[in-house]
């Protein structure tokens, strides 16, 4: 717990004698030598103040030529007396030595100070409640780590101009944000990507993927000897399943186009309901966590600004995603354009092309008809057999290839042409017989050798056949097609559908932050105009790295402050709306605060918007290490030299005997080891590091004044 604050009453103004309540326990009264016995009824008063436990009285002046100091007897048991001569004190070593010569080095408005310490104010009290007639002469030596007032001003103009740059000054802090994008992306993925099993669409979708499988297979089949020997039975059978196969993709284009429109017009004008997508087979929306967004937002904010971006940056990023995930046009209606022709290729399935076996590759197999034929009639032992066998055989085999082809001029230009072939190539082989011919067993072998050669021939005629008429059908297309259908449904899903009220969720509250940003920006380009450096430009020194840090973070904490409102806005589950008006005024209250904070409590004091004090230690650090007599002052001692706080003359005054030392430092000065110093220093939070030496006054020179009369109305 803070202790209470020391109230500071000053009796040598009208307004310090007007005063004289207090809700504190600890005071410091000011007041001259000659005018304590006229104020005793303020001490009379502020000693029956019940809250009031330790009053510590500095009594500045001389003490006439009795020499007495008379201390007020209404402070007996509540109250001590520092007693401080006119002048500005002497260098003095606490013994019998006489005082020194030179300039005091410590001042009344130094021992103040440190009095308005509430532990140096506690020890101070203890220390001279124990001497006799709990009054002292104090010694002071100190030193300050403090920023120059007008560095700071300089500095900190600089922090605010480069916080609200833009163009060339601000393109090396302004590179995309790594941090904003990550929300946006996590806040785009959905929990689910695919349809739901047993809906509609889903159905839809698989029957189309299985009758296009099962297309593809018995086109497969038919490639076989089965649907070579077939004929039209075969045939049908492939032709019934790509009409299915058809019938299924066109379904499944028309409710998958359905949902997608659906999407985008519940996603842009509330209907139809969500429900009613659920239905057709689109999963739930992913819920929203709203703390989880807020404080990735805040995070996002955090670290973009503590790294160096600018406000205008940071805004203008915000507004941008927060636009791009508002935009209320979808991507489906346009990628639907890619799957478009599943239409077209769905009705070639419907009526796919007829069977061509006419010029190719009937042709070739013509010339290996005539060929197979004249070097079957090579065999004269065989007569004209092979001739009668090869002639049927090949009509045969083209009807065979022919049998799922139309009736058309070209079907009969096949069998023109093979009966001539084979008959002309026929003729061509009896005439031409040689005289020696191989025995009549051996000769049967070649001939049925001869026709296995035709089967074959026939068969690879057949593959070609029904492979170019498979790349004539758009099964394969139709398939790709459909594919992207689904692709395109599950992306919709994941990109839009299921994030769908996380992303309005984080793009209200992207423009809700960069409305908030641009308040800050506002006020601060008001600061900047009207700011005024009488004292031109500065030198800085070594402390001016940590300096701009404290400020830069300062800065950015005002900012954040600003807009805590808004995140707890985006943590709750209200609506959102941006009200600058709120942000403007609020960063304006937060300026002045932070501008008397300044002022007043001072640059190392961590203001009650600023929970992180690294930069302040950093800083602390930096000017304690320039500090060379802070060392040097934790080491002093009672004989130590210290400014005394009277004249040379009134040293006589003091008993050296019996003087004690108080040493204090600020809490973030790094104490370096004590040699034959104090070993107890006192940690404040003001920004010196001191000793205080509180010397005795002898007894015969202090004597406590009664007063016998009432006190005046």
């Amino acid at each position: 717990m803070n202790p209470d604050p020391v109230m500071t009453l000053d009796l040598r103004t009208p307004e310090g004698q007007g005063v004289l309540r207090t809700s504190s326990s600890r005071v410091l009264v000011i007041d001259t030598t000659d005018a304590l016995s006229e104020h005793h009824m303020y001490f009379e008063r502020l000693a029956r103040l019940p809250q009031v436990t330790g009053v510590v009285l500095v009594a500045i002046g001389g003490i006439g030529a009795d020499p007495v100091l008379r201390t007020p007897s209404a402070l007996a048991g509540v109250g001590v007396t520092l007693w401080v001569g006119d002048g500005l004190g002497v260098p003095w070593e606490g013994g019998s030595q006489r005082p020194g010569a030179g300039s005091a080095e410590s001042t009344v408005d130094d021992l103040l100070a440190a009095l308005r310490l509430p532990k140096v104010f506690d020890r101070v009290f203890a220390d001279v409640g124990v001497m006799p007639h709990q009054a002292a002469s104090p010694g002071l030596a100190v030193d300050y780590a403090v920023v120059e007032p007008g560095m700071m001003r300089s500095l900190k103009l600089r922090a605010l101009q480069q916080l609200v740059s833009t163009g060339v000054a601000a393109r090396l802090h302004d590179r995309e944000s790594t941090e904003l994008t990550s929300v946006f992306r996590s806040a785009t993925e959905g929990d689910a990507t695919s349809v739901r099993q047993g809906s509609p669409l889903y159905e839809a979708m698989s029957h189309a993927q299985r009758e296009l499988q099962a297309a593809a297979r018995s086109i497969d089949r038919w490639r076989s000897w089965r649907g070579l020997f077939g004929l039209k039975a075969a045939h049908r059978v492939v032709l019934d399943r790509l009409a299915a196969a058809g019938n299924a993709v066109l379904r499944h284009h028309r409710v998958a186009r359905k949902a997608l429109v659906d999407v985008d017009s519940s996603l842009a004008e509330g209907y139809p309901p969500p429900g009613e997508l659920v239905e057709q087979g689109l999963p739930s929306p992913a819920p929203v966590n709203s703390d989880e967004m807020a404080e990735a937002v805040r995070k996002a904010v955090t670290t973009e600004l503590i790294g160096g971006r600018t406000l205008p940056g940071i805004a203008e990023q915000a507004r941008r995603l927060g636009n791009q995930l508002g935009a209320t046009r979808s991507l489906a209606i346009t990628e639907q354009d890619s799957a478009a022709d599943l239409e077209k290729w769905a009705r070639g399935l419907l009526s796919p092309p007829p069977v061509k076996v006419w010029p190719e590759p009937a042709g070739w197999l013509v010339a290996v008809a005539g060929l197979t034929t004249a070097l079957s009639t090579l065999l004269p032992s065989l007569g004209a057999w092979p001739l009668l066998l090869m002639v049927p055989l090949w009509l045969g085999l083209v009807t065979l290839l022919s049998a799922n082809a139309p009736v058309d001029l070209d079907l009969a230009y096949l069998y023109a042409t093979t009966l001539f072939v084979v008959s002309l190539c026929g003729a061509i082989g009896l005439g031409n017989a040689p005289d020696r011919s191989p025995d009549p067993l051996v000769g049967t072998g070649i001939l049925l050798g001869l026709v296995v050669i035709s089967l074959l021939s026939t068969y690879l005629a057949w593959r070609t056949v029904v492979a170019r008429w498979r790349d004539a059908v758009p099964l394969r297309k139709a398939a790709a097609a459909d594919k992207r259908l689904s692709d395109q449904v599950s992306r919709t899903i994941a990109q839009r559908w299921s994030p769908a009220d996380r992303s309005r969720r984080l793009a209200d509250s992207l423009l809700v932050v960069a409305g908030g940003v641009d308040a800050v920006v506002e006020v601060f380009h008001d600061v900047i105009k009207d700011a005024q450096d009488p004292d031109g430009e500065h030198t800085f020194g070594d402390s001016s790295a940590g300096l701009s840090e404290v400020l830069h973070h300062d800065l950015v904490a005002v900012t954040l402050e600003v807009l805590r409102p808004s995140f707890d806005a985006i943590s709750s589950h209200l609506p959102l709306s941006g009200d600058s008006q709120r942000s403007l005024v609020r960063a304006r209250e937060l300026v002045a605060m932070y501008d008397d904070h300044l002022e007043h409590a001072g640059l190392r004091e961590l203001p009650a918007f600023v929970t992180d004090d690294g930069p302040r230690r950093r800083l602390a650090a930096t000017l304690w290490q320039s500090s060379a007599s802070s060392r040097h002052i934790l080491q002093l001692t009672e004989r130590s030299r210290m400014t005394q706080l009277c004249a040379a003359e009134d040293v006589r005054l003091l008993q050296a005997d019996g003087a004690k030392v108080v040493h204090f430092a600020s809490a973030d000065m790094d104490l370096p080891p004590i040699d034959g110093g104090s070993d107890e220093v006192i940690r404040t939070k003001g920004d010196a590091v001191g000793a205080l030496r509180l010397t005795p006054i002898l007894a015969r020179y202090v004597q406590r004044e009664v007063q016998t009369q009432g006190e005046p109305r």
